[in-house]
């Protein structure tokens, strides 16, 4: 039987992106095209959190199943997991597509229980690592040109037939982000839908952070010469540091205002009403990008290429010249200096940010 043939059941299909933000708002495209070329079937996504809290009320998207936090104890950590295949299987899912390409989601895509089990065919450099291909049994290749993971996770469904010949457009339908905290926060301070920048210093990976007196004094010129406010986030104590020295250095009379402390929803809201994002290679640059919001990352231990915010509105800097070791894609530095973000000046950042703005 094809996927286009008509039966008496809805069809059913679990999405397989288990992490990170940044990775899972990449596949957020491929439920938009399922969607779009099934409007009545379910659509399921295998997650984990946080990620599953930022998606949720996502319209493309059925139920998300949240994948386990690791638990105390062998015996809770079984049973946990028992609890999420049973779940999986309960929803008798005929499809499911693994855009993710490791050992754990091609596991979870085998207990889902779906008889078509699809993902990357190739190693590492192609999109399928580890063991990932014991679990599946749909392996499609993508063409190496393809170099962007959104452009990869829709030419997989593409080549699988479960969105039809013709390419998907990448398309991104999100929660209506309105949360109580962060409009209040633009009620007291006084800004205006269009009328500020949102700055986020903060990453996991201590290779990707830039610093942040560069960052201080890329605020400072955004806030000197376009009068723009910017508002500056942080999610915990160490981002909260980081922050207060780009508030600190930047600030001096202009309209640099540190944020509450600001979750994923609460960015979500903020970002949805802002003129420009400023970042590094994390999860809220794309989510600015997602949500098309004019956007400049900043690029170090990773290419831009394969992972950098998607769109026109979206820019990403690195050094012009790239050092030899780039992309190394480490948490680590192996030259212990940090030399792609440290010689990284703010003065190319700058120049891009303003473009955005001028392109508004």
């Amino acid at each position: 039987m094809t996927t286009t043939e008509k039966t008496d059941r809805q069809l059913r299909v679990l999405l397989v992106r288990l992490s990170a933000i940044g990775d899972c708002l990449h596949a957020v495209p491929v439920a938009a095209a399922l969607r779009r070329a099934h409007p009545d079937a379910f659509i399921g996504w295998a997650i984990q959190e946080p990620s599953a809290t930022l998606l949720r009320g996502c319209p493309d998207v059925d139920r998300f199943h949240v994948y386990p936090r690791r638990a105390r104890g062998m015996t809770a950590q079984l049973g946990a997991f028992s609890r999420f295949r049973r779940e999986l299987r309960n929803c008798r899912y005929d499809v499911a597509i693994d855009v993710q390409g490791l050992t754990k989601s091609g596991l979870v895509a085998w207990l889902s229980g779906a008889p078509r089990r699809v993902g990357f065919r190739g190693g590492p450099a192609l999109g399928s690592r580890e063991l990932n291909a014991l679990f599946l049994n749909r392996r499609f290749a993508v063409d190496p040109a393809v170099t962007h993971v959104v452009d990869r996770n829709l030419a997989l469904v593409r080549a699988s037939g479960w969105v039809g010949a013709q390419g998907p457009i990448a398309e991104w339908r999100l929660p209506d982000y309105a949360t109580p905290g962060a409009l209040g926060f633009l009620e007291r301070r006084g800004l205006e839908a269009g009328g500020y920048a949102v700055v986020s210093p903060g990453t996991i990976w201590r290779t990707k952070r830039w610093p942040a007196t560069h960052f201080a004094v890329a605020v400072r010129r955004l806030a000197r010469d376009r009068g723009l406010p910017v508002v500056v986030v942080w999610a915990d104590e160490g981002e909260r540091r980081s922050a207060e020295t780009i508030v600190a250095n930047a600030g001096n009379g202009l309209p640099v205002l540190l944020a509450p402390p600001t979750d994923l929803r609460d960015l979500a809201t903020l970002l949805r009403h802002a003129a420009l994002f400023l970042g590094c290679d994390s999860g809220p640059a794309h989510l600015a990008a997602a949500l098309d919001v004019p956007c400049v990352s900043v690029f170090g231990p990773t290419d831009p290429h394969r992972n950098g915010p998607y769109g026109l509105g979206s820019a990403s800097v690195q050094l012009d010249q790239r050092l030899e070791c780039q992309p190394c894609w480490r948490r680590t530095c192996s030259r212990g200096d940090f030399a792609c973000m440290e010689r990284l000046e703010p003065g190319p950042v700058v120049e891009e940010c303003l473009a955005r703005l001028d392109a508004r």
